[in-house]
C-alpha cells in the first residue's frame, strides 16, 4: 500500500521552482495558510480547531427544482479575496471538508457550500429508502447550483468565485461552466467525474441497463449491483489511504448525523450520470475560464481518459497527476493533500 509519503517524480514535474515559493511564501505570510492538522493527532486537532471553526458557519437552506430542500453553509469575510464554493462527491455532505474549508481560511475568500439534493442534510427525493441515491435529471443538480450562486452565494458582492469540488461535485462543476460562462472565474475538478468506471459492463452496456431499468418503471430502484450502505472496513476501501480522515467520515461524522447516510444509486441515477459525462467530455470546448484538474493515480472510481479529453477540449485547463492518490484526493494523506493544498493555494492566488 502506497503511504504518500515518497517524492513522487510525476508530481515534481508539476510543481516547478515558482510554485514552491508561492506555496513557502504562503506558509509563511498568509494567515492561517499553515496546514493545521495533521494524521498523527488528527483527532485531537480536528476537535480543537476545525470544528469550532466549522460550526461558526451560517447555515440556511432553499428550494431547489421541485421545491426540493437544498441546505448549505456560508462563512462570509470582510475585504474578501473573493467567494469560494464547494462541491462535494456523491453520497458525501459538506461536513466532510470542514478540514479542507479551514485549511484554506487564510487566503480571504468567503467559503459556501451546500450539499446536493438527496444527499447530506439536504431533502430525499426517494422517501421510502433515503438511503437510495436518485436523481430525475442530472441537470437539477446544475439547477440548483445556478439557484445556489444565483440567490444565497451572489446576495453580496464578490471579487471573483470560484468552484472547488470533488468527483460528482467536479462534474457538476464542469456542465456549471459549460451552461453558464460568465458566472464563474475559475474552477478546481478534484478527480471529477468525467467518465465512470462501470466495472465489468462495458460503459453502453450500462447505460443500456439502466436505460432498461428506468424504461421498466423501476428507474427510483437500486441499479443492478447496488444496495444499501454497508459497515465500512478501513482496510478494504478504495478511496483513501488515511486512516483518520477516513475514519472521521465512516465512523465518526456518518454515526453522528445518521440522516446524511447515503447508499447505492438507481437505475435513473446511473442512466443520467452516464449521459451528463458524455455531455461534459463533449461541451468541454465551451470552457473559457482557467480550469487545475487533480487526477488521481489509483482512482477505481472513475477513468482517467475521462479527464484527459475534457482538459484537452477545455481552452485554459492544467492536469496535475497524483501518483500513489486513490480516488478523495483531499481527503488522503498528508502528503498527498500538503501537494494538493499548494497547487489549490497558486491557483487561487494567481
Amino acid at each position: 500500500m502506497h503511504d504518500g509519503s515518497a517524492a513522487e517524480p510525476e508530481m515534481e514535474k508539476t510543481l516547478p521552482v515558482k510554485k514552491c515559493i508561492t506555496f513557502l511564501t504562503a506558509l509563511l505570510f498568509v494567515p492561517g495558510a499553515v496546514f493545521g492538522i495533521s494524521e498523527s493527532d488528527f483527532t485531537q486537532e480536528y476537535d480543537a480547531a476545525v470544528l469550532p471553526f466549522f460550526e461558526s458557519f451560517e447555515s440556511g437552506s432553499f428550494s431547489g427544482v421541485d421545491d426540493i430542500r437544498i441546505s448549505y453553509v456560508r462563512h462570509e469575510v470582510p475585504e474578501e479575496a473573493g467567494a469560494l464554493v464547494i462541491l462535494h462527491g456523491k453520497s458525501e455532505s459538506r461536513i466532510k471538508y470542514a478540514e479542507l474549508a479551514y485549511d484554506l481560511r487564510g487566503l480571504g475568500y468567503s467559503l459556501y457550500l451546500m450539499d446536493h439534493r438527496g444527499m447530506g442534510f439536504s431533502e430525499r427525493i426517494v422517501t421510502d429508502d433515503t438511503q437510495r441515491v436518485h436523481v430525475d435529471q442530472f441537470s437539477d443538480y446544475v439547477s440548483d447550483l445556478k439557484r445556489f450562486v444565483d440567490t444565497v452565494v451572489n446576495s453580496v458582492p464578490h471579487r471573483r468565485l470560484v468552484f472547488l469540488s470533488h468527483s460528482m461535485g467536479g462534474l457538476i462543476a464542469a456542465l456549471y461552466l459549460e451552461q453558464y460562462p460568465g458566472d464563474v472565474d475559475a474552477a478546481v475538478l478534484s478527480a471529477p467525474m468525467l467518465r465512470i468506471n462501470t466495472g465489468s459492463y462495458p460503459e453502453p452496456v450500462a447505460f443500456l441497463i439502466a436505460s432498461l431499468g428506468t424504461a421498466l418503471g423501476l428507474g427510483r430502484e437500486y441499479a443492478l449491483g447496488q444496495g444499501p450502505r454497508q459497515d465500512p472496513v478501513f482496510e478494504t476501501n478504495t478511496v483513501t489511504h488515511s486512516r483518520a480522515r477516513w475514519s472521521l467520515w465512516e465512523e465518526t461524522l456518518i454515526p453522528a448525523h445518521p440522516e446524511i447516510k447515503s447508499g447505492g444509486t438507481s437505475y435513473c441515477w446511473v442512466r443520467n450520470s452516464l449521459f451528463a459525462t458524455w455531455t461534459a467530455r463533449l461541451q468541454a470546448g465551451e470552457v473559457a475560464v482557467p480550469v487545475l484538474l487533480f487526477q488521481a493515480g489509483e482512482d477505481t472510481f472513475v477513468k482517467p481518459d475521462g479527464q484527459d479529453d475534457f482538459c484537452s477540449a477545455a481552452g485554459d485547463c492544467r492536469e496535475v497527476y497524483f501518483d500513489g492518490a486513490r480516488h478523495e484526493i483531499l481527503m488522503e494523506t498528508d502528503a498527498i493533500r500538503d501537494r494538493a493544498l499548494a497547487e489549490i493555494i497558486d491557483f487561487l492566488e494567481e
